[in-house]
């Protein structure tokens, strides 16, 4: 295609960068193409960049759970489960489990506790067996029940904490917060 000189009008050269009538400078094509490519490429890459931030956003969302005093965080797709179980043995002995499913997982966590008379709840999660072993920061006893999921019972001051998941991998979905 034939350029002309945007100044005189004279008929440029194939690879000319200056008129050679006037000596006006010729506007590089290739610097124009390439610099509404680099507009083109911004503009991807700030919408895959918003796509991904928002995905993550939405995706690492959590909510903080509390069974008796003790907290607990789980992703934000886990649904409270409707029942809950309290049970009171003789008025010293209090326990407290609540449940939470999502599409994969159930996780079901318990807080046993004796209110104002204290005793040693690492002995009391050893005394109910399991493989001694440390998670979420804590040492306690990792139960495995034939097809029915897992449990890891540990102690934290006055409460023995179980957190039950229906499979091993929904221990990852736990993060334990500590008492309030």
């Amino acid at each position: 295609m034939t350029e002309y000189c945007s100044k005189c009008g004279e008929k440029l050269k194939e690879d000319a960068v200056f008129c050679a009538n006037c000596g006006e400078k010729v506007p590089n094509k290739n610097k124009t193409l390439l610099n509404k490519y680099v507009i083109i490429i911004i503009i991807i890459i700030l919408i895959v960049l918003a796509v991904f931030l928002s995905t993550t956003f939405l995706l690492n969302q959590t909510q903080v759970v509390k069974v008796d005093n003790v907290q607990f965080e789980l992703p934000a797709d886990y649904v409270k489960e409707p029942s809950r179980t309290e049970i009171s043995y003789d008025e010293n002995v209090k326990s407290s489990a609540m449940g939470w499913s999502n599409d994969k997982y159930y996780i079901e966590i318990g807080v046993t506790k004796t209110p104002g008379a204290g005793f040693n709840s690492e002995e009391v999660a050893a005394s109910l067996g399991g493989t001694p072993t440390k998670m979420f920061g804590y040492t306690g006893y990792y139960l495995e029940y034939e097809n029915e999921g897992c449990a890891f019972i540990f102690g934290l001051k006055d409460e023995v904490c179980m957190i039950y998941v229906s499979d091993y991998d929904a221990f990852e979905d736990v993060k334990v917060i500590g008492r309030v």
